[in-house]
């Protein structure tokens, strides 16, 4: 899966890197804001990272592309 798409005031893309998804957000500004490798992290910390850099949208639209 590769594929880029924007969330409120973020633009968030999602790749496939060496067999591993990446997910990589940016601001409304064009500054990369976060980048990390999608876990199984079953604790919820990876998705309160990503919420905690972006939005609970951001989280939400990334959940529905990765598991729909």
């Amino acid at each position: 899966m590769n594929t880029m798409f924007q969330v409120d005031d973020f633009f968030v893309r999602i790749r496939d890197k060496g067999g591993r998804m990446k997910l990589t957000v940016w601001n409304g500004h064009g500054n990369k804001i976060i980048s990390e490798f999608i876990t199984t992290d079953h604790s919820g910390n990876f998705w309160n990272l990503i919420e905690n850099h972006s939005s609970e949208s951001v989280v939400n639209a990334v959940k529905e592309r990765l598991y729909s």
